[in-house]
């Protein structure tokens, strides 16, 4: 179940590629133009897209686990 919302990123560059070699308009063909133009700004706001689609999965895998297995608690924290 925890590798399922980690996936969420792969997706997303694996549409990244397809989108630029099958010169299909988003933002695969966009970050690749920007790779090749050196425009920052553009690579910044994709890394950032990206590392949010990361922590967006894996929040997203935690609270369906939490969902799913009634041994698992939402905001309580291990005593040890």
């Amino acid at each position: 179940m925890s590798l399922l919302g980690l996936s969420l990123p792969d997706l997303f560059s694996g549409a990244f590629i397809t989108e630029y070699i099958f010169s299909l308009p988003g933002m695969g063909q966009y970050g690749m133009e920007a790779i090749l133009h050196r425009d920052y700004p553009v690579l910044m706001g994709i890394i950032l897209f990206s590392s949010l689609l990361v922590l967006l999965g894996s929040l997203l895998a935690d609270v369906c686990y939490a969902l799913v297995d009634p041994r698992i608690r939402l905001g309580e924290a291990e005593r040890g």
